[in-house]
């Protein structure tokens, strides 16, 4: 069984091996129900973890859809060719008789039947989607299927809309941005698995368009994924808070930030982009187990169902804090970096974990740090968590290990880092109690040997 198995699936990698991004298999374009047999394939993998299964489903999805891409366009293009030489055949020499003119290739030919034919540089849609030329993927030349924008008194209207029996090309009359392929392109949540829509950050069914290049991210992480990569045109950092225009990966219509599609032909039918959307934070989120709310003081989106109910702000801190745990005031306390890997905290979409002194870290950070067998914070050394029961075991063995009679007069000078006292207490080697407070989160200062001090007494 184990050999049948292993052979199933090398012939699965095969098949998803076999395809080649740069041609359609067998000149034919890929069915829907193929496509899904190949991705069946990679999700019942053994051989794959689940990371690995989404990359590969999305990469599969993209190459799938390129070729298909490249096949329409490939077959337009013959037509168009077919179209125009009968047209100049047709109607070539009677037009260069009668007008004198010469005759322009970029302008429409109309053959016999009366058919219009595009010219050959015209832009076009294949179900809504855009075309990419063989080595264009990244290149900046594709509209999208409809473009809306706001007017003076504020009023959503379609500016420019692609018409597949249009005789010329108004994309530059009417100044609609261009994007490529792969931005054009759906992304989806879970790797195409079940087709959400979104990325690997956050399912939506949008895009946003960055406010300075221009060009189509799923979210601002995607941006600094991006940012991230050894590319010689890298963006400025996505400003949510900036964001003007979204793309809708449903329909492809690019138009003004908001909660649902505005284009009536969408498949959504008025459908939200995701259960939540906050128009300040530009931020959509359709993840059905998620409580999302919008604190107006930190003003960024955090998890939680709401201030009042299980978080509140304090404005000493300027962070949400929960309403159920202790909390201990420091100014400005999520502004600073984590102590441990040095990243920014305020906008962070990593969990964070709050410790007894009232410092923050993030939560893998503080997960690390605690198995490296630390127990004070990083910053003010004071302990990270509840020690009592840690603390009952070190009175334990200093009970059952006194000390030899040599050392049952030294006494030692400490500062406690819990408490902030200092003291003299009796030396032992298991650890140093402080008589306030009861921590062993204590500093030696100064060890002191009376029989030590008496022989030098003696020798004065």
């Amino acid at each position: 069984n184990n050999n049948n198995n292993n052979n199933n699936n090398n012939n699965n990698n095969n098949n998803i091996n076999n395809i080649n991004p740069e041609e359609p298999t067998n000149g034919n374009y890929t069915s829907a129900a193929e496509l899904e047999k190949l991705i069946r394939a990679i999700g019942t993998n053994p051989n794959l973890d689940t990371k690995q299964k989404n990359l590969t489903i999305q990469g599969l999805r993209d190459s799938v859809w390129k070729s298909n891409c490249r096949l329409s366009k490939r077959k337009r293009e013959e037509w168009e060719d077919e179209t125009s030489t009968a047209a100049m055949e047709h109607t070539g020499t009677q037009a260069l008789h009668s007008s004198g003119d010469v005759v322009n290739p970029d302008r429409a030919m109309v053959p016999t039947g009366g058919t219009v034919s595009q010219p050959t540089h015209h832009l076009s849609f294949a179900g809504a989607r855009p075309s990419a030329s063989v080595g264009t993927r990244f290149k900046r030349e594709t509209p999208p299927s409809c473009y809306y924008r706001k007017n003076k008194e504020g009023d959503v209207q379609l500016a420019w809309k692609h018409d597949p029996h249009s005789t010329s090309s108004n994309v530059m009359e009417a100044s609609v941005p261009l994007f490529s392929a792969a931005e054009l392109a759906p992304t989806y949540h879970d790797g195409g698995i079940n087709r959400v829509l979104g990325c690997p950050h956050y399912a939506r069914s949008c895009k946003l368009r960055h406010p300075t290049s221009g060009r189509l991210y799923t979210c601002r992480l995607c941006c600094e994924q991006d940012r991230e990569m050894a590319t010689k045109d890298k963006d400025s950092p996505l400003d949510r808070y900036e964001v003007k225009e979204i793309l809708c990966m449903i329909c492809g219509a690019l138009q003004p930030a908001g909660k649902h599609c505005v284009n009536p032909e969408c498949a959504s039918e008025g459908k939200p982009f995701a259960r939540y959307s906050c128009g300040i934070c530009n931020f959509y989120d359709n993840s059905p187990d998620k409580a999302i709310y919008h604190c107006p003081f930190c003003n960024v989106c955090r998890s939680g169902r709401g201030l009042g109910i299980d978080y509140r702000h304090c404005m000493r801190c300027n962070a949400c804090v929960s309403l159920t745990d202790e909390h201990h005031c420091i100014p400005q306390r999520l502004q600073a970096n984590c102590p441990i890997c040095h990243e920014t905290m305020f906008q962070s979409t990593e969990p964070l974990r709050g410790l007894q002194c009232g410092h923050v870290m993030h939560l893998n950070c503080f997960t690390m740090y605690m198995r490296g067998g630390n127990y004070t914070c990083p910053l003010c050394k004071k302990s990270a968590e509840d020690m009592t029961e840690y603390f009952a075991l070190l009175d334990s063995a200093i009970r059952m290990q006194p000390m030899p009679p040599a050392y049952t007069a030294t006494t030692s000078n400490i500062y406690c880092q819990d408490c902030g006292k200092m003291g003299n207490v009796s030396y032992h080697f298991v650890g140093l109690k402080c008589q306030h407070c009861g921590s062993f989160n204590t500093r030696e200062l100064q060890r002191v040997d009376p029989n030590i001090m008496a022989s030098l007494w003696q020798g004065y």
